[in-house]
């Protein structure tokens, strides 16, 4: 039973800025308990100092109260091993400039996505930092209708694009780009050679985030991006339902395998609350967005309502977080902003 006690015990230690306690969060390794005295491992990986420490004396806190006198916490630092056969390569660069790109990804199409990545930057953006938007969806740029703006970026000196810019961000899509309606028929080439001019080809200047909209999947993007830039982490977008996890698994399975981490998980169209009574209904099942934050041991940042004003702004070409900044669902991505911001900071 003491074991039993020690866990209830440990799960009422939160980590910090988040609902989840550190056994959820798979921190807590190698316990021994005896009467009166435990030892145990906290598995940190490059957490900001404070962080830490606030955490170990909270552990330290509650085991206390619980009666063990002899405590003894071992740092367990983790860090990212790289992919076989890569040790001798060098780093990818990061793109001049740009604090941090964060990549918004997801294992299949329909999922809100972009939705997710235009909010998150517009909630970044409301909280003081400089941020940019890049939408590397090559076969279906969606961000000149989420941000509704249609300009042509400028050619400045040395063949270098000028972002468009709209509610003081900084935006590059091929959207832009495209004159017409005609379908972008691509091999993968072609492909890496404009994720790469859109990273290294476009005068970003000084960002404190890029927040890069990714395409679904594992494709040709994605690729190309891990290797040719150096990313601060993921963010990544499901649904609730277990058939939307096989595909998630896919995704946040490459960005392990080249060493760029996880941030969290953000489960969209989490359920529907009903305009009319207020009824909540879990329309897409439930759990998918718990069950990968576990297994990835990663925060789960948010759980995103199916909501008629989200769609309704993203249609609009303004983000619900500027478009009603005071409602519920914005205060969400807020939330998310700030937890990110904690995380690579």
């Amino acid at each position: 039973m003491s074991e039993d006690k020690l866990k209830s015990l440990l799960q009422q230690v939160k980590y910090p800025g988040f609902s989840k306690d550190v056994v959820t969060f798979g921190l807590i390794q190698n316990v021994k308990v005896s009467d009166g005295s435990v030892e145990l491992g906290v598995k940190f990986s490059s957490e900001k100092e404070e962080i830490r420490q606030q955490i170990l004396a909270d552990i330290e806190k509650v085991l206390r109260a619980g009666g063990y006198d002899k405590i003894n916490i071992e740092i367990i630092q983790t860090s990212a091993k790289p992919a076989p056969g890569t040790e001798e390569k060098s780093a990818p660069p990061s793109i001049p400039g740009v604090k941090n790109t964060i990549a918004v990804a997801s294992g299949k199409g329909g999922v809100g996505k972009s939705t997710v990545a235009a909010n998150l930057a517009a909630a970044l953006r409301k909280q003081g930092h400089t941020v940019g938007i890049l939408d590397l969806d090559v076969f279906g740029p969606s961000l000149p209708i989420t941000m509704g703006i249609h300009e042509v970026p400028k050619v400045l000196e040395g063949n270098k694009l000028q972002p468009v810019r709209q509610y003081d961000m900084a935006l590059m899509s091929l959207g832009f780009l495209l004159t017409d309606s005609s379908p972008v028929i691509w091999r993968g080439a072609m492909v890496s050679k404009m994720v790469s001019q859109f990273l290294f080809d476009v005068e970003w200047g000084e960002l404190d985030y890029l927040i890069l909209d990714l395409p679904p999947g594992t494709g040709d993007v994605q690729l190309t991006l891990v290797q040719q830039v150096a990313l601060t982490g993921a963010v990544i977008v499901t649904t609730p339902q277990d058939l939307a996890l096989k595909d998630v698994e896919r995704g946040a399975n490459m960005f392990e395998k080249v060493n760029t981490p996880v941030l969290g998980i953000i489960e969209n169209m989490s359920y529907h609350v009903c305009t009319n009574c207020g009824h909540v209904s879990k329309i897409f099942s439930t759990g998918g967005g718990d069950k990968e934050s576990l297994r990835l041991q990663v925060p789960l940042l948010a759980k995103i309502p199916l909501n008629e004003e989200i769609m309704k702004a993203g249609e609009n070409g303004e983000p619900l977080v500027i478009h009603l900044p005071e409602s519920e669902a914005a205060q969400m991505f807020r939330d998310v902003a700030d937890k990110l911001h904690e995380l690579v900071n």
